[in-house]
Order: C-alpha cells, then structure tokens, then sequence
C-alpha cells in the first residue's frame, strides 16, 4: 500500500515542495527514511510510534519505508513529523488524503502538534506547486494567515488533523487577526536637538534608499539619528512584508505575542558580534543580522571598532543585495536589501575635530582607524555626513516647534519622493535610486552639459572612483526627486558631492587634519 502527501523544505529562507511517500508491507518490522533527510527526520521513526499509539491509534507491525520526493535535494525539520504520522494512519485506516492539501507540524509523544519554524516561506512555496490548503500547528497559524489565497487549517493535535482528513470532523479554515499591529511611535527626530543638515541627509537617504555613515565626536546624536531612521521610511507593502516574515519565520523570531511584522526592521548589531552572526551560515545556516535587516535598517554603531574582516564581508551582500553561501550539498541564499547606517568617531578618543578637547591618540592608532573608514567598504556607502557638537544656543532653543524638524514632516517628503520613484520605475525591476545599476544611471540619471562640466571637474578634485562617481548621480537623481524636479541641475549635484566629499576632507592635512 502506497500514500503520497505534500509537504515542503527549506533552503535558506525559501521553501521546496516535497512528497512524502510511505509504503506498508508485509515483512520484519521496520521503520526507515530514504531521500537525503537529516537527523531530525530520521529520529522520526522514534517519536511517531509512541505519538500515534499515544493518541488512539495502532501502530503496524510491519515494513514501513518513507521516501522523500525529490530524493536528491536534502531536507530538514522537525516539520515532517505530521505528514509522515498522518500518512501511516491513513495507510492502517483505508483513506486518501487530498491532493489540494499539505501538512506541516512537530508532533509529541502524546501526539500534540507543535509549532516550527519557516511556516510561512513552506507556505509560499506550497501555494506555487498548487496547493491551496494547509494543515498546520495552531501556533503557526497567524504567522501564514497573511497569505490571501490559501486556507490555513490549524490544528492542536495528531487526531484532529486525521478527523480532518477523514471528514469525520472538519477543521474550520483559520481567518487571522487583521486588525492593524502598527506599534505606536516612541521616538521621533523632533526629540533631536540640533543637527538640522544631519536630518536633511536622513530625508535624502529614507528617500532614495542610500547607505549613510556618520562621523562625529561623541554625543553629537549620531545614534540617535539612527534609530529614529524606521520612522520616516515608508510604510512595507504586502510583498515586503512577506520577504520579511519569511527570514524571520525562519530564524524562529515569530511568536505568539508578534506573529506578524508591520515595521521595518532595525538591526544593530555589537561590534563583537561572529561572522556567522552578521552575514549567516552556521551549521544548520541561519540568517545573520543582515539578512534580519531586509527592507530596513542596519545600523553599525562604531564603526571603527568593527573587526576589519567583519567589515570587508559586509561589501558584497550590501552591494548585490543577497548573502550566498556554499553548502556541502547546495546552495543557501539569503535576501541582503537593507539600508546600511553606521557611525563612528573621527578618531580612536574621539576628540579629533573637537576645538575644545585634545586628541590624545597615536598616529597609528589614527592610520588604523582611518582605513576601516575610508576603505573598500565606506565607498560603497553613498553619503557620508560630518557632524559637529550641538551648540549652546540650539540646546537652549530646542524648545521652540519652529527650530525642530519631526518625523511626520520628514515622512511626508520620503512618500512624495518614492512615488515619484515608483512611477518612474514601473515594470524596470527598480525600487528606488539607490538599487540604480549601470544600466539604470544612464537611463534615469541624463545630465545636461553644464551638469557634466561639473563632473569632470569634480572627478578629479576629489579623486573619484567609479564606483563614487556613480553614486554621485544616484543621490542627485534622490535630491530633484525630493523638489520633484524631473531634470538633475547643478545644485543637486553639488548637495551630492557635498556627501562624499564630507569622507575625505582633511586628506591633506597629516590625513585627518591633525598638523
């Protein structure tokens, strides 16, 4: 006798479809699994006889083999549980199972199904191969009910879902919560004292996507600045919001109490974080902090006291927008689109572009310092913004409505620019200026002659890379889209060029303007 039943795999933050197919035969008593299953698959064979004799249900004595369809891609989970459990009940009992459903579920010794991780991107993937039920834990169900084309059939325990199946007891479809999740705003820029250019450069970056690093004294507000940034970015679309959930189903960040992302992301990571913490991998590969930051911000706090190796692994998920890495029997991709704001000081101590304190560092110590932020990795940064001390007279003033720039106004110029954006790139595969290639800086990025005379001369002045040259024109095409200009003019270009040339000033001077 020979059952099928559909269920899936992960593989990174995407999901596989898989059949399960469970053969009974006459013969000595056996219980094995064939298709590249991990450990936890195998110790299956353990657990489920307990579970379904735990749960009413007699067990065969007989050959039970279960093969994992296709049987040359690996699979792993706990998830297998509940298809391979319900495939065997359905075999003693006579029934079928339905072509249009799958199962995924951990089932206990006393046959209770519990939640797992990666629901949602299994879920998506079944949807694509077809189906359009699932059987699932309860604990789960909210996480998949975001799917508007599938019905969610949740389920506490091995008996209901067989009832289920045999139409003795019908699981009603699970309809979700779909009242608005949206955390009410604890910070806003209108708490940030001072540093109007700073916030100006913030509205530039949320409206084009650009990555920012902040250079300053300490306690000028850089991080304060940062971890206001998800407040001004735009609202996650029904796509977005998916990709999110997905990686963070994954990396097992859904519970009970916040099935469902409705905010952008917000990453900071400790300077002494692993390299399989920040970009993901590990034995079973997890998503690392880059990936849990997709569609929104990864902030660097200290950049210089970054390991340098961190760093220079950060260059390529940043620039192609995902992280792969090489497994033994294949290939695991995780997204990588995030927002990369870091800060550091100008200097070890901190003090070096300080009028009022002396900088008591080394020249070393300034060499080794200024390379983590000049390097490979700050030229693939867009902006890099210089910030000084609040004065006396903008602290004594903040009290004042007028002099401070909030989050709802910085919001509303964002929005307006990424329609702007939106419209422009209709059906190219773009989302925003940042994400421009190549191909889209010469197609979305035209300047007139007087704009390209301004070019050349800055091309060498500051000695641009291309690669800076380029992201030059991204930010200006984000300055016009923000006065809804649709041709880029030299002033925009200046404002541009006055973010990378914020990174180089002192060059000349003992290399950070130290005489």
């Amino acid at each position: 006798m020979l059952m099928k039943i559909h269920t899936a795999t992960l593989s990174g933050v995407s999901g596989r479809p898989v059949t399960v197919e469970t053969d009974l035969r006459r013969g000595m008593p056996e219980f094995s699994v064939v298709g590249l299953a991990d450990a936890t698959i195998r110790e299956s064979c353990k657990r489920l006889r307990p579970a379904i004799m735990n749960s009413g249900y007699g067990f065969p004595n007989e050959r039970i083999t279960v093969n994992l369809v296709p049987a040359d891609r690996p699979k792993e989970g706990s998830h297998f549980d509940l298809p391979i459990a319900v495939s065997i009940i359905l075999l003693m009992e006579g029934l079928e199972a339905p072509a249009d459903t799958a199962l995924l579920g951990e089932v206990s010794l006393d046959g209770t199904v519990n939640p797992v991780r990666g629901v949602l991107p299994l879920a998506i993937s079944l949807r694509a191969d077809g189906i359009r039920k699932i059987i699932l834990p309860a604990g789960n169900a909210e996480e998949a009910s975001v799917l508007r084309d599938i019905q969610i059939l949740p389920v506490t325990d091995l008996r209901q879902a067989v009832d289920h199946l045999s139409g003795l007891r019908p699981v009603p479809g699970y309809r979700g919560v779909r009242t608005s999740r949206r955390i009410l705003r604890s910070v806003d820029f209108a708490q940030v004292i001072g540093q109007e250019s700073a916030k100006r450069a913030m509205v530039i970056g949320a409206a084009g996507s650009h990555g920012m690093l902040m250079m300053g004294s300490p306690g000028c507000g850089k991080t304060m600045l940062a971890r206001r940034l998800p407040t001004i970015l735009p609202p996650l679309t029904y796509e977005e919001k998916l990709e999110i959930m997905g990686v963070y189903s994954v990396a097992g960040l859904l519970t009970p109490e916040l099935p469902v992302v409705e905010e952008r992301p917000f990453r900071c990571p400790h300077h002494s974080i692993t390299l399989s913490g920040l970009i993901g991998g590990g034995q079973r590969s997890r998503p690392g902090e880059i990936s849990l930051a997709h569609r929104g911000v990864l902030f660097l706090d200290e950049l210089g006291e970054f390991d340098s190796r961190l760093i220079d692994a950060l260059r390529q998920p940043v620039q192609d927008g995902f992280v792969r890495i090489m497994r033994k029997q294949e290939e695991v991709i995780f997204p990588s689109s995030v927002m990369v704001v870091a800060a550091s000081n100008p200097c070890k101590c901190g003090h070096l572009w300080d009028e009022h304190r002396l900088c008591t560092c080394t020249a070393r110590q300034l060499a080794s310092h200024r390379r983590k932020l000049t390097g490979p990795f700050s030229d693939r940064i867009d902006m890099h913004i210089r910030m000084m001390p609040v004065e006396r007279r903008e602290l004594f003033d903040a009290g004042r409505p007028e002099n401070t720039t909030g989050s709802d106004r910085m919001q509303q110029q964002v929005e307006a620019a990424r329609r702007i954006q939106q419209r422009r790139y209709a059906g190219t595969g773009y989302k925003a200026n940042g994400t421009l290639d190549e191909a889209g800086i010469a197609r979305f990025c035209t300047l007139d002659e007087g704009c390209r005379r301004m070019m050349q001369q800055a091309y060498d002045r500051l000695s641009l890379t291309m690669r800076g040259y380029h992201k030059v024109l991204k930010l200006a095409r984000t300055i016009a889209d923000l006065e809804g200009k649709e041709k880029i003019t030299e002033t925009h270009l200046a404002e541009a060029l006055m973010y990378r040339a914020a990174g180089m000033e002192g060059e000349g001077e003992d290399r950070y303007g130290k005489r």
